[in-house]
């Protein structure tokens, strides 16, 4: 049988509501249940994976914008040059088209990367940036 993945769509970055709108994925919860992992006590590595899988696969020069926010915490601020927030984030006004489509990164680099941040995914997801924390295992549930 083959490994699970996740697929990150390169359009979830010109999006409010992109990367299920924030929260995890129900296949990377199914994931860690089947294997023993707490997703209370780990978060989704998505910056990580941003920044690590998708970015580098891009056609595209994006840079994005990670933020404290209940939707999707990574979005593009710049694709080839030009500023994409704002209205296009929201849907106002027409995306560019990034290419490729997707990728797809295997369910064990997904934990990997989930683990090797610890609990409350303090490690930062490259040098200069940040990992966002909404959950933390003493508290209920994260900020509105």
């Amino acid at each position: 049988m083959d490994e699970p993945r996740i697929t990150l769509l390169s359009a979830d970055l010109l999006s409010k509501w992109g990367f299920n709108d924030g929260d995890d994925p129900d296949d990377w919860l199914d994931y860690c249940e089947a294997n023993g992992i707490d997703y209370n006590a780990v978060d989704f590595p998505l910056a990580q994976l941003v920044h690590r899988h998708l970015l580098p696969a891009l056609d595209q020069t994006v840079t994005v914008v990670e933020m404290d926010t209940i939707h999707n915490p990574i979005r593009a601020d710049k694709v080839d040059g030009q500023d994409v927030t704002g209205d296009v984030w929201y849907g106002r006004e027409p995306a560019p088209t990034l290419t490729p489509e997707y990728v797809t990164i295997p369910m064990s680099e997904v934990a990997r990367l989930a683990l090797e941040g610890g609990i409350g995914g303090d490690m930062p997801s490259q040098p200069g940036t940040y990992v966002l924390s909404t959950r933390r295992p003493d508290a209920a549930s994260g900020p509105s």
